[in-house]
């Protein structure tokens, strides 16, 4: 079966990145061919853009970087080695032509918070499949609304209640996800994990770099204020470990997928406040410290935490990894047969 993917454009966000990938080639080895929808801002958007461009070329000090444009390259390379794309598609419109266009049999939308109010009503409704004919199959994989609360109005709530309808299958990532479908929407979805969650440890091992630090270290990956953890690098820091860090939001060129990965495949210890951040060290059996992420919503962690049974004690998390692949069998046995229900 041909399958379009609906996601996050994805751009500097590894986790996003790693969802997309883990979708892909999980439905690759399910027997499927896949293919990313490459959506992006529609025409008017790129025209801004352009006229900010233009200004910082010129030097108007107001739209200048601070850094190089070229942050985010290392995970192009990744991209485009692993992603099939789509053409670009700038409108709603052309969005309309793109199943026809690619021979489409399903389309799937997720994951991540595609579906978190502030980012979907910029493309209409398109990220609840309003493009889709009724002859191909309408899925939604782990789809996240991003926070607890629900943002629709009255109008744009009965449209999705109605686009929602037309779904083969409604899966989402979060306990808040379901409560959400259930009060405002009337339906009532499965409850899967996050793609990345679907493939093994070994999976990423192969894309993964070689060991990059030889002594031991704590690898910190960061996404809001880190002066919330000085204290806890300082104490690592006082016990002789070396501190490697990322920050998604600097503006310096960031390492490449493979390195990310094998940061935390080979840390001693993994301090985090993202959600993915959280997920590859328990993919690679690490213990951790997880800080909540005020802009990405608390619901997503503690969703994670009750569906693989993980006590919180504080911010430490230490995980009994024999429970949780047990558990990760059955969560991964569940997502299997949503698709091999829907996908027929």
């Amino acid at each position: 079966m041909k399958i379009g993917i609906l996601t996050h454009p994805l751009h500097s966000n590894y986790g996003g990145i790693l969802q997309c990938y883990a979708l892909n080639t999980y439905l690759r080895k399910l027997g499927h061919d896949t293919v990313v929808i490459r959506r992006v801002h529609n025409k008017q958007f790129f025209l801004k853009r352009l006229l900010k461009y233009i200004l910082r070329i010129i030097g108007v000090s107001r739209f200048r970087h601070k850094q190089s444009d070229n942050k985010s390259i290392n995970l192009s390379k990744f991209i485009n080695s692993y992603i099939d794309y789509t053409t670009s598609v700038d409108s709603v419109h052309k969005m309309k032509c793109i199943c026809r266009q690619y021979s489409l049999d399903a389309v799937i939308v997720g994951s991540d918070q595609v579906w978190r109010e502030d980012f979907a009503m910029n493309y209409g409704y398109n990220y609840f499949l309003d493009f889709v004919p009724k002859n191909v199959i309408k899925l939604s994989y782990a789809a996240s609304f991003g926070l607890s609360e629900w943002h629709y109005n009255s109008s744009q709530t009965a449209n999705i209640k109605k686009l929602l309808s037309e779904f083969r299958g409604v899966s989402v990532r979060e306990l808040d996800g379901v409560t959400l479908c259930k009060d405002y929407l009337k339906l009532t979805p499965s409850l899967l994990i996050d793609p990345t969650l679907l493939l093994d440890k070994v999976d990423y091992e192969k894309i993964s770099s070689n060991r990059l630090v030889e002594e031991k270290y704590v690898f910190v990956y960061w996404l809001g204020d880190k002066s919330r953890i000085a204290d806890t690098i300082l104490k690592y820091q006082e016990d002789g470990y070396n501190i490697v860090e990322i920050q998604l939001r600097s503006n310096s060129i960031l390492p490449s997928i493979g390195d990310w990965l094998s940061y935390i495949q080979f840390a001693d210890f993994v301090i985090t406040d993202s959600f993915h951040g959280c997920v590859f060290s328990l993919i690679f059996n690490k213990n951790f410290c997880i800080h909540s992420n005020d802009s990405g919503g608390n619901g997503r962690l503690t969703s994670l935490f009750k569906l693989l049974d993980i006590k919180e004690t504080g911010n430490m998390i230490q995980p009994d990894y024999e429970k949780i692949d047990s558990i990760l069998t059955e969560l991964r046995c569940r997502s299997y047969e949503f698709f091999n229900t829907t996908l027929r």
